[in-house]
């Protein structure tokens, strides 16, 4: 989803990546050459990896993205491990991020708000994100 145009547009990204190491980096990959045009970004879901290993063994890890989330959100039940996320770009404020109490599936939902920058509707928008993966 792009909200504006040109470079400076917003592009997020909602995923479930594979639990499979080479399947998730050749879609990290296609994703990674989908939003390597714009600077304002936000990719969010199920990424069955941590996030260390998004930001710096992935072909995502040279974007500069921050991963402000480190709550753990599998199994939502009795959670243990960090394998859903809101990356966010440099260039986008965090206000708040918060890993919500809602067991709806076998993961946990992440929220995130964020301050978008002026070229993107000002200083003063603060627009909610959240990450819910619902597991059939």
């Amino acid at each position: 989803m792009r909200f504006g145009e040109g470079e400076d547009a917003l592009v997020v990204v909602m995923m479930h990546l594979s639990l499979g190491p080479k399947t998730r980096a050749r879609q990290l990959a296609y994703i990674r050459e989908l939003i390597g045009g714009y600077r304002h970004q936000i990719l969010m879901g199920d990424m069955n990896t941590p996030a260390a290993d998004l930001l710096e063994h992935s072909p995502l890890r040279d974007l500069g993205l921050l991963a402000p989330q480190i709550e753990a959100t599998f199994p939502s039940w009795r959670p243990v491990r960090c394998l859903d996320h809101i990356l966010l770009s440099p260039g986008l404020t965090l206000e708040r991020v918060q890993v919500l109490s809602q067991p709806i599936s076998d993961h946990l939902p992440v929220a995130v708000e964020i301050r978008l920058p002026s070229s993107l509707g000002g200083d003063s928008a603060v627009v909610p994100h959240s990450s819910t993966m619902v597991e059939p």
